[in-house]
């Protein structure tokens, strides 16, 4: 059975976005999120664990032994078409499409690979807290990005910030409206489309 990538990460993604979404509020005051936030967040998990997964696949393009076939591209190309064009997604949509990517898709070795990149964002992002820590910001100032440290500097670097500060902004309107795609719009969307086209030739 095929390993499910990235649940350490997104276990910290989910933890920040508690922290931020109840400490950047109009008044700048208490910051703690209410037992609605918290719900809310925790009915978004799934969109932005798919929004976090679909973001390292380009990466796997940097290596010949992770790179997507024609066969796997050809079984890709569809659901990401759906995330580009869809007017929103709700969580069980995005649960499905993940399931579908790392267990009718992807190789064990790519979801290794994954794993390995995720655990490096992780890792990046805890040393960029504990340098703000360290400085006095125990929270950084990035609008719409809960934690504010999101994003990794592998080679993807500032594509990858900016598509969650993109992803995370909408995540905390979408929570209210139910009108939410990380892929709609933004870093984000721009990301999805150049790896779309790389699938495309393949």
């Amino acid at each position: 059975m095929k390993k499910t990538i990235l649940p350490t990460s997104l276990l910290v993604l989910v933890s920040l976005a508690s922290a931020q979404q109840g400490g950047m509020g109009q008044s700048g005051q208490q910051r703690q999120m209410t037992p609605e936030m918290q719900a809310r967040m925790k009915q978004m998990q799934p969109i932005m664990d798919l929004a976090q997964g679909v973001r390292l696949l380009p990466d796997l393009e940097k290596n010949k032994a992770t790179a997507m076939t024609r066969a796997q591209a050809a079984q890709l190309l569809p659901i990401l078409k759906a995330l580009q064009t869809a007017q929103a997604l709700d969580p069980n949509n995005a649960r499905k499409y993940l399931s579908q990517i790392e267990d009718k898709i992807l190789t064990d070795r790519q979801l290794t690979a994954m794993d390995d990149l995720a655990l490096k964002e992780e890792k990046e992002r805890a040393a960029r807290r504990a340098q703000a820590q360290k400085s006095g910001q125990t929270n950084t100032r990035i609008p719409g990005v809960p934690g504010g440290m999101l994003g990794g500097q592998n080679r993807a670097g500032q594509n990858n910030q900016n598509g969650s500060r993109n992803a995370q902004g909408q995540a905390g309107q979408g929570s209210r409206s139910g009108q939410f795609n990380p892929f709609k719009q933004g870093r984000q969307a721009d990301a999805l489309k150049a790896y779309i086209a790389v699938l495309q030739k393949k």
